[in-house]
């Protein structure tokens, strides 16, 4: 439980430093929108994993 935290922290860290990194880069306006949009599906997908393995679904992703 405490590795599924230190997961989710570590993840939501590094998709908040991708969106400033996004945002301070200055680029045009649909490219940032389509990157942005990505960071964001990719790290839902991961959080729903992991929480979806707390409850034993098997998802394909490590427990932790």
């Amino acid at each position: 439980m405490i590795g599924t935290l230190v997961t989710l922290v570590v993840i939501c860290a590094i998709a908040a430093l991708a969106y400033w990194a996004v945002n301070t880069l200055g680029t045009p306006e649909p490219i940032r929108r389509i990157v942005i949009v990505a960071i964001v599906v990719i790290a839902a997908l991961i959080v729903i994993g992991l929480i979806a393995g707390l409850f034993g679904v098997n998802l394909g992703l490590p427990r932790t």
